[in-house]
């Protein structure tokens, strides 16, 4: 017999007659005493929990508001689906997901103002309407583009080891990369569900040198731009477009019969 096989005889036997020699003396038997293991609050939280709090904490963020613990801890308490946990093991388990409570930057995070909220509000109600009347909606925007604009990406023969061997080859050395953004050309479009407005495009060549290209739009080419679309659009339509200086200054009786979101 084995030393361990033998310890664990030796303990059997110890053990039965300890319970026999107290049934003796007092004709009961205690039940021995159990470890209970306490479950630990990352034990209870398992993958499909914690998906759940990062949801939750993401949510704020959705909602353009900022997180605290005391935020994430009243929404994960009212989630039946949870297991119960204290707001200060919430936290040790927030660590635990690799999430980190860190001083943020001044611009982090973005909270809308309660009248944007509003206006936004408002704009969906409008468009809820103009579609249950049957109207057609079209959207504005403009833009600007380099011509010098490339892909980031491109194939590479990598055979080629130089521009003499590609001649011996007859081949080429590949795409000739821009020697610079090139000029900068400022777009307008319209368009609706049915695509772009034909000869709604007006694109042109940018003039001043600045970082905002509204500069190069004002109301005189904005409205003039405006008449000569109208035509082409649809009787009783509705025309979104942003809240531009110029697009403000542009006569809106020149719109027609039209409505201006």
């Amino acid at each position: 017999m084995s030393d361990n096989s033998f310890q664990t005889t030796w303990h059997w036997a110890t053990n039965n007659f300890e319970h026999i020699s107290e049934y003796n003396t007092s004709k009961t038997v205690t039940s021995p005493n159990r470890k209970r293991c306490k479950k630990s609050f990352k034990d209870a939280f398992d993958d499909l929990h914690r998906n759940t709090v990062r949801r939750h904490v993401h949510s704020f963020w959705f909602n353009k508001t900022v997180p605290t613990l005391a935020k994430i801890y009243r929404v994960v308490k009212d989630d039946d689906s949870l297991p119960y946990i204290s707001e200060t093991n919430l936290y040790r388990l927030l660590i635990n997901m690799d999430f980190e409570y860190t001083k943020r930057a001044r611009n982090s995070a973005l909270v809308e103002k309660d009248e944007i909220v509003v206006w936004r509000q408002q704009y969906l109600e409008d468009i809820q309407k103009y579609r249950e009347e049957g109207r057609h909606l079209y959207y504005l925007d403009e833009t600007w583009v380099n011509a010098g604009e490339c892909t980031n990406k491109i194939w590479v023969d990598k055979t080629v080891k130089s521009c003499h061997d590609d001649f011996v080859r007859g081949l080429t050395s590949g795409a000739k990369n821009p020697t610079g953004k090139g000029k900068r050309l400022i777009i307008l479009h319209i368009g609706s569900e049915d695509g772009f407005v034909p000869g709604g495009l007006l694109c042109f060549e940018s003039k001043k040198n600045t970082n905002d290209y509204h500069d190069e739009m004002n109301g005189d080419t904005f409205s003039e731009w405006m008449q000569s679309i109208l035509p082409r659009l649809k009787e009783n339509c509705v025309i979104i477009m942003d809240n531009a200086s110029y697009q403000r200054s542009s006569n809106r009786q020149a719109y027609g019969n039209s409505s201006t979101t």
